[in-house]
C-alpha cells in the first residue's frame, strides 16, 4: 500500500479519534467514548507502520501526538481513587443506566410481569403459590410476618444482630445480582431465567403474606429498602443482558471487540447495581425490623422510591463527564 492510500484509507479513523480526545480533554462525553482504547491501539499501529516505511514526517508527528493524547485520555479517566468512584456512582452510572433504557423495560417486564400476576392471584387462588413455596417456605414466611413483635423476633432469632442482618443481606443481595449478571454468559438467557424466577417468587410469597399472614407487618418491614434492592435486581439483569446481547450481536465489531465494549457497559451497571443492593441492605438491616407506625414505615418507603427513581432519572443529567 503507497503512503497516500495508506492517508485516504485510516484517514476517517484518525479524525474520529481526534475528536473523541478533544471532546474528553474539554469535559465532554463523546457517545462512543468506550471505543478510544481500541481506536488508540490501532493508531498506535498505524504509527509503528508509517515509521517503518518512512512516511512523511508530519504524517508520523500527527500520529505521535494523536498516541500521546489519548494515552493522556485514558489515564486520567483510569485515576481519581475515592472521586473516581463518587463520579461513577453519581454521574456515570446513572447515564449508563438511562442509555440502556429499552433494556431497563425488557428486564423490568420480566420480573414485574410475574411478580404482580402471582401477587395479585394468590390471594383468590393460592394452590399456584403454595406449590411454587412449597411447606418450608410457608412456614417461614408465617413464622416472620405474623405480626410486628413476630418479624423482629425472627430475625433476632435467625441472625442475633442488625450487624449481622446486615452482613447476611450483603452477602445474599449482592449474591443474587452477581448470579443474575452471570447468567448473561448464557447468551442472556441465564439473566432472563434469573429475572423471571425471582419475579415468580417474589411475587408467590407476597401473595401468600396476603392470604395466610399479616401484609401490615410484611410491608412495614420491606416497603423502606424494596425500591433499590429490587431496581438493582433489575439493573444486574440489564448487565446480563448487555453481556449476551454483546456476544450474540456484535453489529460492526469483531466478537471479542464486541465482548470487550459490551462488557465494559456490563461491568459498570453491575457496580451500580451492587451499590443500590448495598444501599438497601444498610436500610434492611438496621431499620427495616424497628418496630414504628406504620405510617413512619410506609411514609420512609415513599420517600425511598422517589429518591431512588429521581437517581436513576436526574443524576449526572447536567454533567459532561463521559460514562
Amino acid at each position: 500500500m503507497n503512503p497516500t492510500s495508506f492517508e485516504n484509507q485510516n484517514q476517517p479513523r484518525w479524525q474520529r479519534l481526534e475528536d473523541m480526545v478533544a471532546a474528553t480533554e474539554k469535559g465532554r462525553a463523546p457517545d462512543d467514548v468506550e471505543q478510544i482504547p481500541t481506536l488508540f491501539r490501532q493508531t498506535c499501529h498505524d504509527l509503528a507502520i508509517a515509521q517503518n516505511r518512512l512516511h512523511r514526517r508530519a504524517l508520523i508527528e500527527r500520529l505521535n501526538e494523536l498516541a500521546i493524547r489519548s494515552y493522556r485520555s485514558l489515564e486520567r479517566r483510569s485515576a481519581g481513587g475515592w472521586e473516581r468512584i463518587f463520579q461513577t456512582l453519581t454521574v456515570t452510572f446513572p447515564k449508563a443506566f438511562r442509555s440502556e433504557w429499552r433494556l431497563f423495560w425488557f428486564c423490568s417486564l420480566i420480573f414485574w410481569g410475574p411478580f404482580l400476576a402471582f401477587a395479585l392471584w394468590t390471594p383468590h387462588d393460592p394452590e399456584w403459590a403454595m406449590a411454587l413455596l412449597g411447606p418450608k417456605q410457608m412456614i417461614a414466611l408465617e413464622e416472620m410476618y405474623g405480626g410486628h413483635e413476630t418479624t423482629q423476633e425472627f430475625l433476632r432469632k435467625e441472625h442475633g444482630s442488625d450487624f449481622m442482618m446486615f452482613c447476611f443481606y450483603i452477602y445474599n443481595n449482592v449474591g443474587i445480582d452477581l448470579r443474575t449478571f452471570a447468567g448473561g454468559l448464557l447468551g442472556g438467557v441465564g439473566s432472563l431465567f434469573i429475572l423471571l424466577f425471582n419475579g415468580l417468587q417474589i411475587g408467590a410469597s407476597t401473595g401468600y403474606i396476603h392470604h395466610a399472614c399479616s401484609p401490615t407487618s410484611f410491608y412495614c418491614f420491606t416497603t423502606g429498602h424494596s425500591a433499590p434492592e429490587l431496581l438493582g435486581m433489575v439493573i444486574s439483569g440489564m448487565a446480563g443482558m448487555r453481556l449476551g446481547l454483546a456476544f450474540l450481536l456484535p453489529g460492526p465489531h469483531d466478537r471479542k471487540t464486541a465482548l470487550q465494549l459490551g462488557g465494559r457497559r456490563a461491568i459498570l451497571l453491575l457496580a451500580g447495581a451492587a451499590a443500590l443492593t448495598a444501599f438497601a441492605a444498610i436500610i434492611e438491616g438496621f431499620w427495616s425490623a424497628r418496630i414504628l407506625a406504620p405510617w413512619i414505615k410506609y411514609t420512609f418507603g415513599a420517600c425511598m422510591w422517589t429518591a431512588t427513581i429521581a437517581y436513576l432519572t436526574l443524576a449526572g443529567r447536567n454533567s459532561n463527564h463521559a460514562p
